[in-house]
């Protein structure tokens, strides 16, 4: 300012009314951009990414809340959709985020620009303003002979501050040019995301019903109409399994996981040499009977022993099941020429390796056959304890 107090001056003066009074704040947004409005952008994009986030985990707890007591290949189709539907939510968050990120770099370049742009056009004006004075007080001087030289020293200012405003446009457009496609990358990625999770939320998950499993399609046995309406009704009946608990006094996991096995669940059950089917059990009345006597807590003392055992087998035959064992082997090995299986040495399956049902005082004698240690394992008076025998099965199987 003391070099220039003026133009110093006329400069700020400039510059204020370039951002402040609309025609020229308007000019200005034409020929260096409008900082504010990317701004905007970028932040319509954060929302979008922070509010998607938000959905995800909300999301996330609700399955951690609500999904955590379905069992079995249900249980865990819907779980894999789940997840999977979770992975775009996701992928869906962080492309927002990336093009808000993108957004508010170009915004901010623009608003360097800009007030650089502002600042050179303010500092030209009052450049001007305090040199136009002398330069015509030399054209009056001299009468008018000057005036191609005040002319030329306006041009060389004028090309001057052209070039330096000029330079700073084109980088600024150079820039953009080169974010732009990465720009259009990241709109891609969440146009497709934002497709897979639409296709996501019309598909059904794999055979995904929610205790009310589809139709009533049996393994072939001899049953009557009304055990399978009893393993429909038992089916379609959750709240069963806390009275079934407090009444039979096992572990509330177990007995629904039992209820499962037995009546939820469809399986791929082996009926023959290389032949399997995927179907529910066969119904069984005393199965059905058992449980509902549990369910109105009119079990004897004699049958709340057979309905623990009865538990444990269905709870250790699940579980081997998920972790991979067959119900029973389809291998011709096993089965004799009538068509009957028996447990294989080399063909271990989830049915045979589990609890022995009629066997309470030695329900792991069988284990032998395998090579399989049992030494020191009992089964709590509750159940509770039945992952420590699936775990020993699988260890001792190798797995």
């Amino acid at each position: 300012m003391a070099v220039d107090p003026l133009g110093t001056l006329v400069s700020w003066g400039v510059a204020w009314l370039m951002e402040h009074v609309k025609p020229l704040k308007d000019a200005l947004d034409w020929l260096a951009g409008n900082a504010d409005e990317v701004a905007s952008h970028a932040a319509t994009w954060s929302n979008v990414a922070a509010f998607t986030a938000r959905t995800r985990q909300e999301y996330a707890d609700r399955l951690r809340a609500e999904v955590a007591g379905w069992f079995g290949a249900s249980g865990d189709a819907y779980r894999r959709h789940a997840d999977l539907q979770m992975q775009v939510l996701d992928g869906i968050s962080k492309a927002a985020e990336g093009i808000s990120s993108a957004v508010e770099g170009a915004g901010l370049l623009v608003a360097l620009v800009r007030g650089i742009v502002r600042d050179l056009i303010a500092e030209f004006v009052g450049v001007l303003a305090a040199r136009l004075p002398q330069w015509l007080a030399e054209e009056g001087l001299t009468l008018g002979l000057a005036t191609p030289v005040v002319v030329a020293q306006v041009s060389t200012l004028v090309a001057k501050w052209v070039n330096r405003i000029q330079g700073f446009v084109r980088g600024l457009l150079n820039s953009l040019r080169r974010l732009s496609p990465m720009l259009d990358r990241l709109a891609g990625v969440f146009e497709q995301l934002s497709g897979r999770n639409r296709a996501l939320a019309r598909a059904d998950p794999d055979e995904f019903k929610p205790d009310l499993p589809s139709g009533s399609e049996f393994v072939d046995g001899d049953f009557s109409p009304e055990v399978a309406d009893a393993y429909r009704r038992i089916r379609n009946s959750p709240d069963d399994t806390l009275r079934v608990a407090e009444n039979s006094g096992l572990d509330e996991a177990v007995v629904e996981r039992m209820r499962q096995n037995l009546f939820v669940q469809k399986h791929d059950i082996a009926t023959g040499p290389d032949t399997v089917e995927h179907a529910y059990f066969t119904p069984d009345g005393r199965l059905s009977g058992l449980w509902d006597r549990a369910a109105n807590g009119t079990l004897t003392s004699e049958q709340r022993g057979e309905f623990r055992m009865l538990a444990a087998h269905e709870y250790v035959e699940n579980r081997l099941m998920e972790e991979g064992l067959p119900f029973r082997s389809s291998d011709p090995a096993v089965w004799d020429e009538d068509d009957v299986a028996w447990p294989h040495p080399d063909h271990p399956s989830a049915h045979d390796l589990s609890v022995l049902e009629g066997l309470p005082d030695d329900p792991f004698r069988h284990w032998r056959r395998w090579g399989l240690d049992s030494e020191g394992l009992e089964m709590a008076d509750d159940l509770s304890n039945l992952d420590e025998v699936v775990d020993r099965a699988l260890r001792g199987l190798g797995r």
